[in-house]
Protein backbone atom coordinates (compact mmCIF):
# COMPACT_ATOMS: atom_id res chain seq x y z
CA UNK A 1 0.00 0.00 0.00
CA UNK A 2 0.90 3.26 -1.47
CA UNK A 3 2.04 6.36 1.43
CA UNK A 4 -0.91 8.42 1.32
CA UNK A 5 0.27 11.01 3.91
CA UNK A 6 2.18 13.52 2.34
CA UNK A 7 -0.93 15.21 0.97
CA UNK A 8 -3.22 14.90 3.44
CA UNK A 9 -3.88 18.46 5.12
CA UNK A 10 -2.36 18.12 8.65
CA UNK A 11 0.74 19.68 9.76
CA UNK A 12 2.72 16.48 10.16
CA UNK A 13 2.61 16.97 6.62
CA UNK A 14 3.94 20.52 6.67
CA UNK A 15 7.27 21.13 6.64
CA UNK A 16 6.99 24.23 7.66
CA UNK A 17 4.42 23.63 10.93
CA UNK A 18 6.60 20.39 12.10
CA UNK A 19 9.75 22.48 11.67
CA UNK A 20 9.00 25.67 13.39
CA UNK A 21 9.36 28.10 10.89
CA UNK A 22 8.19 31.52 11.28
CA UNK A 23 6.70 33.16 7.97
CA UNK A 24 7.79 36.83 6.83
CA UNK A 25 5.78 39.37 8.14
CA UNK A 26 5.55 42.85 5.79
CA UNK A 27 4.78 44.99 8.89
CA UNK A 28 8.65 44.07 10.45
CA UNK A 29 11.12 46.88 8.46
CA UNK A 30 12.79 49.70 9.38
CA UNK A 31 14.05 52.77 7.29
CA UNK A 32 17.17 54.54 7.95
CA UNK A 33 17.76 57.66 6.10
CA UNK A 34 20.71 59.95 5.13
CA UNK A 35 19.63 63.14 3.71
CA UNK A 36 21.92 64.98 1.05
CA UNK A 37 24.65 66.91 2.18
CA UNK A 38 22.93 70.41 1.57
CA UNK A 39 20.53 70.03 3.93
CA UNK A 40 22.23 67.34 6.42
CA UNK A 41 23.43 70.12 9.26
CA UNK A 42 19.88 72.04 9.19
CA UNK A 43 18.10 68.19 9.18
CA UNK A 44 20.44 66.52 11.51
CA UNK A 45 17.96 65.77 14.85
CA UNK A 46 15.14 64.73 11.88
CA UNK A 47 17.17 62.67 9.83
CA UNK A 48 16.89 60.10 13.02
CA UNK A 49 13.33 60.50 13.56
CA UNK A 50 12.19 60.11 9.81
CA UNK A 51 12.73 56.54 10.79
CA UNK A 52 10.27 56.59 13.20
CA UNK A 53 7.83 58.02 10.53
CA UNK A 54 7.52 55.74 8.32
CA UNK A 55 4.04 53.94 7.72
CA UNK A 56 4.98 51.57 4.79
CA UNK A 57 6.93 51.15 1.68
CA UNK A 58 6.05 50.13 -1.70
CA UNK A 59 7.94 49.66 -5.18
CA UNK A 60 10.00 46.50 -4.42
CA UNK A 61 8.74 44.62 -6.55
CA UNK A 62 11.47 46.59 -9.00
CA UNK A 63 14.64 44.79 -7.39
CA UNK A 64 12.84 41.37 -9.04
CA UNK A 65 12.78 42.67 -12.52
CA UNK A 66 12.33 40.59 -15.37
CA UNK A 67 13.06 40.83 -19.49
CA UNK A 68 9.63 40.87 -20.42
CA UNK A 69 8.14 38.80 -23.57
CA UNK A 70 8.08 39.50 -26.82
CA UNK A 71 7.10 37.48 -29.35
CA UNK A 72 7.20 37.21 -33.28
CA UNK A 73 4.18 35.86 -35.39
CA UNK A 74 3.85 33.76 -38.36
CA UNK A 75 0.87 32.56 -40.14
CA UNK A 76 -1.05 33.23 -37.05
CA UNK A 77 1.47 31.40 -34.88
CA UNK A 78 2.99 32.48 -32.20
CA UNK A 79 6.95 32.57 -30.86
CA UNK A 80 7.40 33.75 -27.61
CA UNK A 81 11.04 34.80 -26.37
CA UNK A 82 12.62 37.05 -23.70
CA UNK A 83 13.18 40.86 -24.83
CA UNK A 84 16.87 41.12 -24.38
CA UNK A 85 16.47 44.63 -22.74
CA UNK A 86 14.76 45.58 -19.33
CA UNK A 87 12.15 48.79 -19.83
CA UNK A 88 14.01 50.75 -16.90
CA UNK A 89 16.89 49.18 -14.63
CA UNK A 90 15.91 51.81 -12.06
CA UNK A 91 13.98 51.81 -8.64
CA UNK A 92 11.35 53.96 -8.03
CA UNK A 93 10.32 53.89 -4.10
CA UNK A 94 7.70 55.11 -2.57
CA UNK A 95 7.60 55.93 1.57
CA UNK A 96 4.32 56.81 3.01
CA UNK A 97 4.90 58.92 6.35
CA UNK A 98 2.86 60.16 9.34
CA UNK A 99 2.80 63.63 9.69
CA UNK A 100 3.30 64.94 13.43
CA UNK A 101 3.36 67.95 15.05
CA UNK A 102 6.67 68.33 16.74
CA UNK A 103 6.70 71.08 19.90
CA UNK A 104 2.88 72.18 18.98
CA UNK A 105 3.21 73.52 15.45
CA UNK A 106 6.49 72.07 13.83
CA UNK A 107 5.91 69.62 10.97
CA UNK A 108 9.23 68.62 10.62
CA UNK A 109 9.04 65.43 8.51
CA UNK A 110 7.07 67.76 5.34
CA UNK A 111 9.98 70.40 6.21
CA UNK A 112 12.54 67.98 5.99
CA UNK A 113 11.12 67.17 2.54
CA UNK A 114 10.48 70.13 0.82
CA UNK A 115 13.76 71.38 1.41
CA UNK A 116 15.10 68.16 0.16
CA UNK A 117 13.18 68.93 -3.07
CA UNK A 118 14.65 73.15 -3.01
CA UNK A 119 18.00 71.22 -4.08
CA UNK A 120 16.45 70.00 -7.00
CA UNK A 121 14.32 73.52 -7.98
CA UNK A 122 13.37 75.95 -5.54
CA UNK A 123 10.11 77.27 -6.68
CA UNK A 124 9.93 80.28 -5.27
CA UNK A 125 12.97 82.26 -7.38
CA UNK A 126 13.42 79.38 -10.12
CA UNK A 127 17.19 78.51 -8.52
CA UNK A 128 17.96 74.69 -9.56
CA UNK A 129 20.77 72.22 -8.40
CA UNK A 130 22.85 69.95 -10.12
CA UNK A 131 22.91 66.22 -9.17
CA UNK A 132 25.77 66.33 -6.47
CA UNK A 133 22.85 68.67 -4.99
CA UNK A 134 20.12 66.70 -4.88
CA UNK A 135 21.07 63.08 -4.51
CA UNK A 136 21.44 61.42 -1.06
CA UNK A 137 24.50 58.53 -1.08
CA UNK A 138 21.62 56.17 0.59
CA UNK A 139 18.53 54.90 1.72
CA UNK A 140 18.43 51.60 3.44
CA UNK A 141 15.41 49.98 4.48
CA UNK A 142 15.67 46.52 6.32
CA UNK A 143 13.38 43.20 6.72
CA UNK A 144 13.73 41.33 9.90
CA UNK A 145 12.02 38.69 11.84
CA UNK A 146 9.88 38.81 14.88
CA UNK A 147 12.97 38.77 16.99
CA UNK A 148 14.49 41.95 14.79
CA UNK A 149 17.01 40.21 13.29
CA UNK A 150 17.67 41.29 9.65
CA UNK A 151 17.10 38.74 7.36
CA UNK A 152 16.98 41.33 4.52
CA UNK A 153 19.06 44.18 3.91
CA UNK A 154 18.04 47.01 0.68
CA UNK A 155 20.95 49.73 0.01
CA UNK A 156 19.86 52.39 -2.13
CA UNK A 157 22.42 54.47 -3.79
CA UNK A 158 22.83 57.65 -5.40
CA UNK A 159 19.09 58.52 -4.46
CA UNK A 160 16.44 61.24 -5.18
CA UNK A 161 13.57 62.93 -4.23
CA UNK A 162 11.54 62.87 -7.15
CA UNK A 163 7.27 63.68 -5.62
CA UNK A 164 6.42 64.94 -2.60
CA UNK A 165 2.96 64.42 -2.07
CA UNK A 166 -0.18 63.37 -0.11
CA UNK A 167 -1.19 67.02 0.76
CA UNK A 168 -3.75 68.23 -2.10
CA UNK A 169 -6.73 68.67 0.01
CA UNK A 170 -8.44 69.14 3.36
CA UNK A 171 -11.91 68.02 4.41
CA UNK A 172 -13.65 69.29 7.59
CA UNK A 173 -15.70 65.61 7.80
CA UNK A 174 -12.30 63.51 7.79
CA UNK A 175 -11.22 61.98 10.64
CA UNK A 176 -7.99 60.87 9.63
CA UNK A 177 -4.57 61.98 9.55
CA UNK A 178 -2.52 63.06 7.33
CA UNK A 179 -0.10 61.43 5.60
CA UNK A 180 3.10 62.29 3.49
CA UNK A 181 3.91 60.22 0.32
CA UNK A 182 7.45 60.78 -1.19
CA UNK A 183 8.70 58.92 -4.20
CA UNK A 184 12.64 58.32 -4.37
CA UNK A 185 14.53 57.21 -7.31
CA UNK A 186 18.14 55.22 -7.51
CA UNK A 187 19.93 54.05 -10.33
CA UNK A 188 21.46 51.01 -8.23
CA UNK A 189 21.48 49.62 -4.96
CA UNK A 190 22.37 46.24 -2.99
CA UNK A 191 19.93 43.85 -2.13
CA UNK A 192 21.37 41.22 0.34
CA UNK A 193 19.26 38.27 1.65
CA UNK A 194 20.31 36.26 4.59
CA UNK A 195 20.81 32.30 4.43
Amino acid sequence: MANTLSHLPHIKNMPSGINKWDPVHKSIFEVYFTLPLGIQSTFQAEEALLTQQVFSVSGLDALQKTTAAGEQKFYGVTASFLQPTLDTTAADITIVFNLNLRNVTDNFVLRVFRAWSKLSYDMSDGTRGIKTDYITDNLRIAEANRNGEIWRSYVFHHVMLTGVTGLEGLDYTANDAIQLTCTFRADFWDDEIAS
